[in-house]
């Protein structure tokens, strides 16, 4: 027979360890709940700092508070990629670190800026190919800044080809073996100096040249010559063109040689007169000049049989020369463009009817001008070959003898 009270008692204690595992169970599920809402937030960063990898749980979605808060510093010259990283949901945050390392080639030691990863990488970056040397380091080991990295080779050679300089390690080599391994290609005309055959030494500096040949076909102009003919039915020191002279022209070829680019030869091997030029025909004066007198000696302190240092310029019949279109000068004589030359001058110190003589040729003053004119000395030579002729001819110097003072 049981005793109810001592069932009772059971069930109250089966009540009472229901309620405590309730309880547990809540306390656990709080808990838990807490922890989670306290990663809430965060994501997994992976920073890459020039080959070494960190990951770093951040709320940061900025790459450069995420470096911050892993206390990691960028130099002036470094450089961030953030190509692979997802503001928010993570990836990866890569560093490169612009490091200065030291390349020993034979006890000559030389500073490089690198970004490289590895030694193998910045041995490639500064040129120098490994083959057959002895290097201190793997290639895989990581750059650190200030880094010693030493080639051992009983020789080092360099390259100067295309704009490049390559720095060569060789043992038993020839030129032909180290422009090979180079990658250097030389067409049927290029070639080296030292030559190919040559048994390199420490330190030796092979130079490559390229060769390139062009064939070019142009138009060139042919100068006309000049047949002079003495006459002495015209005035000394006149002349006067019987047959213009015109310039020809032809077809020419050249082969030139360029040498890196450069000019070295170039060699006529073909020419065809395309155009023949005309021969001038100049006749000269020769015949002695007899000047009349009119009884003046002097006029305004100037003589005859003197000589004056002046200027010259050259002017047309044109209305820019003149100001006007009718080509009647002061003396009353007509000129025009395309007449066989008179030769006369313009000046105003001078009186009209006035001869003179300049570089052996005689002239008559026929004409007034500006006041530039009338500078002792200053004279205007006609042309009547134009507008262009005149500016063609210029100014210069002149030494002007006075052989006649007025009509």
């Amino acid at each position: 027979m049981i005793n109810e009270s001592s069932v009772a008692l059971v069930r109250r204690l089966a009540r009472v360890m229901l309620a405590t595992v309730i309880a547990f169970i809540l306390m656990v599920c709080i808990f838990a709940v807490s922890a989670f809402a306290g990663e809430a937030g965060h994501y997994n960063v992976v920073i890459n700092d020039n080959g070494y990898e960190y990951t770093i749980a951040t709320k940061e979605t900025e790459p450069i508070e995420i470096l911050n808060e892993a206390n990691i510093t960028l130099g002036s010259s470094d450089k961030l990629n953030i190509a692979s990283f997802n503001s928010g949901i993570g990836g990866t945050i890569y560093i490169s670190r612009l490091n200065k390392i030291y390349i020993k080639f034979n006890n000559t030691v030389k500073s490089y800026d690198v970004y490289a990863k590895t030694v193998g990488v910045a041995l490639d970056e500064a040129g120098v190919y490994k083959d057959g040397l002895m290097v201190n380091y793997d290639d895989d080991t990581p750059i650190q800044n200030g880094m010693v990295i030493t080639v051992d080779s009983p020789k080092i050679i360099t390259i100067n080809a295309d704009g490049k300089t390559y720095k060569m390690g060789a043992v038993n080599s020839t030129v032909a073996d180290l422009i090979s391994e180079a990658g250097i290609t030389l067409e049927d005309l290029d070639y080296t100096k030292p030559a190919l055959d040559t048994r390199v030494k420490d330190g030796m500096e092979i130079n490559v040249y390229r060769v390139e040949i062009k064939i070019d076909t142009k138009k060139e102009r042919v100068a006309h010559k000049t047949n002079i003919i003495e006459d002495n039915k015209l005035d000394k020191g006149k002349v006067k063109i019987e047959t213009r002279g015109v310039d020809g022209e032809r077809s020419v070829t050249y082969r030139t040689t360029y040498i890196n680019g450069v000019q070295s030869e170039k060699t006529e091997v073909a020419s065809t007169i395309t155009k023949e030029p005309v021969t001038e025909v100049k006749r000269v004066g020769t015949k002695t000049v007899v000047i009349s007198g009119n009884g003046v000696d002097r006029y305004n302190g100037i003589t005859v049989g003197s000589t004056i240092n002046g200027s010259y310029t050259y002017y047309c019949a044109c209305s820019i020369c003149c100001g006007k279109n009718n080509g009647i000068t002061a003396s009353g004589k007509k000129i025009s463009n395309g007449m066989e030359n008179p030769y006369v001058i313009a000046c105003n110190w001078l009186p009209l009817g006035s001869m003179i003589e300049v570089n052996g040729v005689t002239y008559t003053v026929a004409d007034h001008g500006g006041s530039d004119l009338s500078r002792t000395g200053r004279i205007d030579i006609f042309t009547p070959e134009g507008h262009n002729a005149a500016k063609k001819n210029g100014r210069g110097s002149a030494s002007v003898k006075i052989l006649r003072l007025g009509w």
